[in-house]
């Protein structure tokens, strides 16, 4: 589909005087290379059966590429199981934005960057005082608990789940203090009667992701238009106010339901994948007989909505607004997680890297005859990525 429209794309835009980050094209043509042998393979061979096999180059890109996508989820969780987060009892929280917001984050994200770091302090008072501390030192994502410092040595406290009026009382201090912050960066605006986001939309990129977070049509005759949707009414459910370890407030929504105990390593690394899934699963796509691309969801949404229906062009436009920008990280590690963290070394289970006390000696180089270092055991290989 990529290939076939791409240069109607680019024409469109060019047409209509839009204009979109060079990284952006960058990223659909690797895609357009990826897993192609006429674009690069390596030859692999097993020597103790001879066989042979072809081993396409990727993209290794960040978008929406889900075969990199996917390679990038199992290296990420078994990474954070292995080397990063500990034997403890782990929670996930989800907190959920108002659609203002969403389309606010989208197109700033320094403003992100910075109603996280909100967020995070909120959880990391919350867990102090409920294990009855003062003075700790707390990693986030989010553990169970937080930690001491006993006589050099961290001590972990475990620390019971969140209760409903525990949730709220959170929740009502993360809406005010991102409120107050985003008006003094003056992104939003409040007035006696209403609050509203004095925000302007001028680069094409933010223009897609707004229309895609509010599903419309972003490119063609029906631009603006709501996205076609197929319902299945037999799945259409009432909104529920009592779901367990979930609070919302003014389209905010807070959710710690998920949780993982120390023991639970192979549930901590599902949880791990789930947050770092790829954006696109190629196998919910498929290509109707009016030649619209029909993209199903994993769950139904509860009004009954099971698919959502794409005109080529307009897909594209989406996996573009899809795409990170350069230099942004989409995974960030807090606390004693933190890569300058004094604590990290004693707590991750992984094996931490030897710093190099002196320079290597140039004059005398290491022989051909030399045996490499064995290979970290903790890493995974290329070979165990491609399965």
């Amino acid at each position: 589909v990529i290939e076939h429209h791409l240069p109607e794309f680019t024409e469109h835009l060019r047409e209509r005087g839009h204009f979109l980050p060079k990284f952006v094209f960058q990223e659909f043509h690797d895609y357009l290379k990826c897993g192609r042998l006429e674009h690069g393979f390596v030859r692999v061979k097993c020597t103790g059966c001879r066989n042979e096999l072809l081993v396409a180059f990727s993209c290794k890109r960040r978008g929406f590429c889900p075969s990199c996508g996917g390679r990038r989820m199992v290296d990420t969780a078994a990474h954070l199981v292995d080397r990063v987060l500990p034997a403890i009892p782990v929670r996930q929280w989800v907190l959920s934005f108002p659609y203002p917001l969403r389309l606010l984050y989208s197109t700033h994200p320094q403003a992100m960057t910075r109603t996280l770091g909100i967020v995070l302090r909120a959880i990391e008072t919350h867990l102090i005082r409920k294990a009855g501390l003062t003075r700790v030192h707390l990693h986030m994502l989010i553990p169970d608990g937080v930690y001491t410092l006993s006589h050099g040595k961290p001590r972990f406290h475990a620390v019971s789940a969140p209760s409903h009026s525990e949730l709220t009382a959170l929740l009502n201090r993360i809406i005010p203090r991102i409120t107050r912050q985003l008006t003094q960066d003056g992104l939003l605006v409040e007035d006696a009667d209403q609050t509203y986001l004095d925000l302007q939309i001028d680069d094409s990129l933010d223009q897609f992701g707004a229309a895609s977070l509010q599903y419309r049509v972003i490119l063609g005759p029906n631009a603006g238009s709501r996205v076609l949707t197929l319902r299945n009414p037999v799945t259409t459910t009432t909104a529920s106010t009592s779901k367990p370890f979930t609070v919302a407030r003014d389209g905010f929504s807070l959710n710690a339901a998920v949780s993982c105990h120390a023991h639970q390593r192979a549930k901590l690394e599902r949880l791990c994948r789930y947050v770092a899934r790829p954006p696109l699963a190629l196998e919910r796509l498929s290509v109707t007989d009016e030649g619209k691309l029909r993209y199903a969801l994993k769950h139904s949404y509860s009004n009954g909505t099971t698919h959502f229906l794409f005109e080529p062009l307009d897909l594209i436009a989406r996996l573009a607004a899809l795409v990170p920008r350069p230099r942004v990280n989409l995974t960030r590690y807090h606390g004693v997680f933190a890569p300058n963290s004094k604590l990290r070394a004693q707590l991750v289970p992984g094996k931490q890297r030897k710093k190099r006390t002196h320079k290597p000696d140039l004059s005398n180089p290491p022989s051909l005859t030399t045996q490499p270092e064995p290979p970290d055991p903790t890493r995974l290989t290329w070979a165990q990525r491609l399965k």
